[in-house]
């Protein structure tokens, strides 16, 4: 008897803020490069009713489950048949994490990649152009989880290298994000701040994801780095899981 191969999927990390509608449309533009279904989540809140509504507009079944919201989130993120998970940003300009305290903890467990969507934005319903900003984070790292995109998809990525250092084996790194499917990678260099770049840059070629590598080591500084993405990008932000390479007694790498 021959098995049967479990669906991949996207998981939409929805609840009633105004974030909910751009998880459910980006879920599903992302799920169509990673050919995967779409299943919306919703962690039962004793005052609120599930965002069932939003959900069915955009054809997307939603699963109710109950419990610590990090907890049942960071245990969907990894399951087997998930290759993604989209969850929302803050809702609040004030909050003192750029990625939302519930996305910023989820991340911490992560295995797959997570893309943080703000509540109002540019929100394509496709996805065809990833830009993917390159560092000495980018260049330390070991092992990624792969965006592995359907064959003949052609998904253009476009490396931002910012700064005079040479970068060497720019495919290779490119790759590793989206190993399969891709239409074309090339590369941008740039000099000025990190920062300011990649949104001004994202906007300039019309990208439609931006996409960073994740690791815990580099955290606060990446959390930075994304901070400045995401005040002056409308576009949602893909955090890749990633593994920090150092050798021993070697400071882990920060960025500046």
């Amino acid at each position: 008897m021959s098995s049967v191969e479990t669906p991949r999927k996207v998981l939409a990390a929805v609840d009633n803020s105004l974030a909910g509608n751009p998880v459910l449309v980006t879920a599903r533009a992302l799920a169509r490069v990673l050919g995967a279904r779409v299943e919306g989540i919703y962690v039962a809140a004793d005052s609120e009713p599930p965002p069932h509504e939003a959900a069915a507009a955009v054809g997307v079944p939603l699963r109710v489950v109950t419990g610590p919201v990090v907890e049942r989130l960071a245990e969907a993120g990894c399951g087997e048949d998930t290759v993604a998970m989209v969850i929302g940003a803050r809702s609040r300009p004030t909050s003192p994490h750029a990625l939302g305290s519930t996305a910023l903890a989820v991340l911490a467990s992560a295995t797959k990649p997570v893309v943080v969507v703000p509540p109002v934005g540019r929100i394509a319903p496709r996805i065809t152009r990833v830009l993917v900003p390159l560092d000495r984070v980018s260049a330390s790292l070991g092992p990624i989880s792969p965006i592995d995109s359907v064959e003949g998809m052609n998904l253009e990525v476009v490396g931002l290298h910012v700064g005079v250092d040479e970068v060497k084996d720019v495919k290779e790194m490119l790759s590793r994000f989206l190993p399969s499917g891709i239409g074309s990678i090339r590369l941008e260099s740039r000099a000025g701040k990190r920062e300011e770049l990649v949104p001004s840059v994202a906007d300039e070629l019309d990208c439609d994801l931006i996409a960073f590598a994740w690791a815990p080591e580099v955290a606060i500084s990446r959390e930075e780095l994304v901070r400045g993405a995401q005040e002056r990008s409308p576009l949602p932000i893909m955090l890749v899981p990633a593994q920090l390479e150092r050798a021993e007694g070697q400071q882990a790498v920060s960025v500046h």
